[in-house]
């Protein structure tokens, strides 16, 4: 812990990326109180907490649409666009492969534009429509517009903002996801102490207050466990004693995808309902075929459900492959020597990498889909329940991200603490 700290205020590069990502939080927090004037926020609460999918992609993904800033919409669109994205790169009729990074980085913040404006616009039509204070004096269509335009300029800034950490600062979107989970979860966590002991304080809500406490412990316990736990390959080297390359191993952690299947399909989910309302609004509201899709597509459905499961399985897979890339993999083994015991190096080592990786992901999408779904299917009967599903998403999401923050502090840190080959000439001596 100490050699960290002294590495963190001794190393230049490290003190640089701790400076970029306090200024990155704090233009963060300045966005998340420039509030939008006009918004009657009660009403507003109202309407967000009826529309569960849109409060729980809000949260998951750095905003707050309890809070109706500047920075409400969060890095929702541009989760979504990255989604949208990935989907056209594997047909290879598109090309995209082939475009310079610049390109590419310009296409998927016009798709994150686009989507932003149309969940932006979906928001601000309900928002205007269930206020009784007057919006800026405008009407009802120019209020909606001009809100919308303003929750995309604040989504479009937040997503350059995550870019910005990602090159120069610590952390990556996971920072500012972070951030805005931790705002949530405190908003939460003093919702539920005022409601137990001291609106209804007696012996009873003591006791439940403990259980609950205990339990959320135990909890982050085993998602701390599921999401650090890995399996090892042992890798040989030619040429190089056993003794030395005895801790040599390709690791497979037991959910590979991490939170980002739970992000994205939510990110998703949500952007299906803004589109399905957004084209709603220029047709019949009336219409049977959106009124079905709305009701299919809800988290209060059964139907819905069961399409939220199959999406998050389906990111599971695909983030878990994204990841960890079984041809590549195998492909630098070969050309570096290495091999796998009693397993042929080229296509024989990709094929047990691919399904010792398979059996992980399995293992992982088990864990993913319960965490989400189950509280959710229990929602049906008692509708509290999905409102644990938010806060068991939370939780999900923030041990997810703080692992991955802290296992990149820990890789900085060892990049400047290593031992020179030759003392004498060791550059950082100079």
């Amino acid at each position: 812990m100490f050699k960290t700290l002294k590495t963190i205020f001794l190393e230049k590069q490290f003190r640089l990326k701790l400076f970029w990502t306090f200024l990155i939080l704090v233009i963060y927090e300045i966005g998340q109180n420039i509030l939008i004037p006009g918004i009657n926020k009660q009403k507003l609460t109202d309407l967000i907490d009826s529309q569960y999918a849109f409060n729980l992609a809000s949260s998951l993904t750095a905003g707050n649409l309890h809070q109706f800033s500047l920075f409400a919409l969060g890095l929702g669109p541009y989760m979504s666009a990255l989604i949208i994205w990935g989907a056209f790169s594997s047909f290879k009729s598109f090309q995209l492969d082939r475009l310079s990074k610049n390109k590419s980085h310009l296409l998927k913040m016009l798709i994150t534009t686009i989507i932003a404006f149309i969940q932006g616009f979906v928001i601000a039509q309900e928002v205007t429509s269930v206020s009784s204070d007057s919006v800026l004096n405008f009407t009802f269509f120019s209020a909606s517009f001009i809100i919308a335009i303003i929750l995309t300029i604040g989504s479009v800034y937040l997503s350059w903002l995550s870019d910005v950490n990602s090159e120069l600062g610590i952390g990556g979107p996971g920072l500012l996801i972070i951030a805005g989970l931790v705002s949530n979860l405190f908003s939460g966590i003093k919702n539920f102490f005022e409601e137990y002991l001291i609106y209804f304080f007696n012996f009873h809500s003591i006791v439940f207050v403990f259980v609950v406490i205990v339990g959320v412990y135990f909890l982050l316990m085993i998602m701390v466990f599921m999401y650090q736990a890995e399996y090892r390959i042992p890798v040989e080297h030619i040429m190089i004693s056993s003794e030395i390359s005895a801790d040599s191993y390709i690791s497979i952690k037991l959910v590979p995808a991490g939170a980002m299947p739970f992000m994205f399909g939510v990110s998703f989910f949500a952007f299906a309902r803004y589109l399905i309302l957004f084209l709603s609004s220029y047709f019949s509201l009336k219409n049977s075929l959106f009124d079905s899709l709305l009701k299919n597509i809800s988290l209060n459905h059964a139907n819905g459900i069961v399409l939220y499961l199959i999406v998050l399985s389906i990111l599971s897979f695909a983030f878990a492959f994204l990841n960890i890339n079984p041809g590549d993999i195998s492909e630098s083994m070969q050309k570096n020597g290495d091999y796998i015991i009693n397993v042929r190096p080229g296509k024989q080592t990709e094929g047990y990498i691919n399904l010792t990786l398979m059996r992980m992901s399995t293992i992982g999408t088990f864990y993913i889909d319960f965490i989400s779904v189950v509280p959710l299917i229990i929602g049906l009967y008692n509708p509290v329940f999905t409102n644990y599903a938010l806060y068991l998403g939370i939780l999900v999401t923030l041990v997810s991200m703080v692992l991955t923050i802290i296992d990149q502090v820990r890789a900085l840190t060892e990049k400047y603490n290593y031992d020179a080959l030759l003392p004498f000439f060791d550059k950082r001596r100079f």
